[in-house]
């Protein structure tokens, strides 16, 4: 497997930290407030759990070049922009052209050693 380009990785890694941060701050806040009279509902686990799913899909799509990870990035990169100094450099990332070129459908090389024989 061939490893994809800087601005690629950077994105892929990124929304994989952000994946990381979500479900290990789950994990965190349900052993902190275990013995407390705090009760969290099971939708609050659900929410939180498929937003931490959604980050880690987005970024292995990203990192494998799939087409649904470009728009998932988008979607995940709104969240960056709340931070504009990060986000719109994360944002600006993504309109690089070798960006868009990692998603872009490669066709199948011949084998070079091979000939079509009539």
């Amino acid at each position: 497997m061939h490893r994809p380009p800087r601005s690629v990785a950077l994105v892929a890694r990124t929304h994989w930290l952000v994946g990381m941060a979500v479900a290990v701050s789950i994990f965190l806040l349900h052993f902190l407030t275990r013995n407390l009279p705090i009760a969290f509902s099971p939708r609050t686990y659900w929410i939180t759990g498929s937003l931490a799913a959604l980050y880690l899909l987005s970024g292995t799509l990203v990192w494998f070049g799939l087409p649904s990870g470009r728009l998932l990035s988008r979607i995940c990169g709104l969240l960056y922009l709340t931070r504009p100094q990060f986000g719109s450099y994360l944002w600006d990332t993504m309109n690089l052209p070798d960006y868009r070129a990692h998603f872009t459908r490669r066709a199948i090389a011949p084998d070079p050693g091979s000939r079509d024989r009539e």
